[in-house]
């Protein structure tokens, strides 16, 4: 192999750079864990649970149907608690299992839904409030996201558009200027 086919120094280490800057990029934009995306689905969920409360299903009716109309990442659990349900597993039993499932975000509704179903107490007030303050709280995340917007957009910025600038602004300059020079100096 001669010294024309191989890369030169300043070659590898461009290379090196890239593949950094390729491999950072997809580490940043691997999905996130999925207690994140059941958070976010939470205000659906209580909407949909007071849709079918106030359509006049029981708490333990309303969680057998409501895996026909959540996301789709709550449909498999809330699918699991429809089928104990059918099986004739007691209604207790099977909030907690979705509660264990689901994680701390469902907590809340697990225990309204459960305590409706043994007292026979109306629900839908509760349930309004806690719609209320899940919209409030992902409208509160969905701040944070936008505030945190700039920051993640800085990376192409400075690693994209900022040496594309000095590509097609100011190196013809400095050639032109380079050139003047040398010019002056033959």
């Amino acid at each position: 192999m001669d010294a024309s086919n191989r890369l030169t120094y300043p070659g590898m280490i461009s290379l090196i750079v890239i593949a950094g800057i390729v491999g950072v990029f997809f580490y940043c934009r691997r999905p996130g864990l999925p207690q994140t995306t059941v958070t976010q689905s939470i205000p659906e969920l209580i909407d949909t649970l007071l849709v079918l409360i106030r359509a006049g299903h029981g708490p333990a009716s309303a969680v057998s149907q409501l895996h026909n109309w959540v996301p789709e990442n709550l449909r498999p659990n809330l699918f699991r608690a429809h089928t104990e349900l059918v099986a004739g597993r007691r209604f207790a039993e099977v909030m907690k299992n979705l509660r264990n499932d689901l994680g701390p975000c469902v907590y809340s509704i697990c225990d309204i839904l459960v305590s409706a179903d043994r007292d026979g107490l109306p629900i839908t007030s509760v349930l309004d409030q806690l719609s209320f303050h899940a919209h409030q709280e992902r409208r509160r995340v969905r701040e944070v996201e936008a505030k945190e917007l700039p920051i993640r957009l800085l990376f192409p910025l400075v690693c994209c558009i900022l040496p594309s600038f000095v590509l097609l602004a100011m190196l013809p300059l400095l050639i032109n200027s380079l050139t003047v020079v040398s010019g002056q100096l033959l």
